[in-house]
């Protein structure tokens, strides 16, 4: 059997458990709409296929989409890390999911935007093999560094141990948030985009 689909078999497993758990979650009704219309088939031609050591961009004004793919492929019991801004993420409790908030508020836990030599152990120590990496903090890391280059850096570093290992690397921004240079760079490393229509 390829691993293409072992990949679309798993892909639809987590699905239904995706469904499953945003239900036993409280999760968003448009959400869970969305995923049983992947899953019966309906949104066949707009099904995110990730393949393993490649990058992502997901354009979005909000993290809506990102976290749907994250949680999909979450569900299917692949090894995720998370760095997002939504901190009352369910994600945080799933077993396989290493959650780390981006905030400034001590008492959540996780890092302040400004730690990126933190944050980049922190990802590089729990990677592992064809593991998944999800950021959607982008325009906020950026907004809140002192240096452009550092945050380049971070995401390259990043997104080469990620391959390394035959990852995948997911990163959600709102590039009208993003200033055309640094875009420029960004899309020079990630080269596969997923593009989102936003209202």
């Amino acid at each position: 059997m390829s691993e293409n689909k072992v990949y679309r078999e798993g892909y639809r497993d987590g699905l239904k458990y995706a469904i499953l758990a945003a239900r036993a979650l409280g999760g968003n009704e448009e959400l869970i709409k969305r995923l049983e219309r992947e899953y019966s088939g309906e949104d066949g031609e707009n099904a995110v296929k990730l393949v393993y050591g490649e990058t992502y961009l997901i354009y979005e004004r909000n993290n809506q989409k990102g976290m749907e793919i994250i949680l999909g492929v979450a569900a299917q019991e692949l090894p995720v890390i998370v760095m997002s801004r939504d901190t009352k993420s369910n994600l945080s409790s799933l077993k396989n999911v290493k959650f780390a908030p981006i905030t400034y508020d001590e008492s959540i836990g996780g890092f302040n935007p400004a730690q990126l030599s933190q944050m980049q152990e922190y990802v590089i120590s729990n990677l592992t093999e064809r593991g998944v990496v999800y950021i959607d903090c982008l325009d906020y890391i950026l907004s809140t560094s002192t240096s452009v280059q550092n945050v380049l850096r971070f995401l390259t570093v990043l997104k080469d141990k990620i391959v390394d290992k035959n990852g995948i690397f997911l990163l959600s921004l709102n590039k009208d948030a993003i200033a055309k240079p640094e875009l420029s760079m960004i899309e020079k490393e990630f080269k596969n985009t997923i593009k989102i229509k936003t209202d």
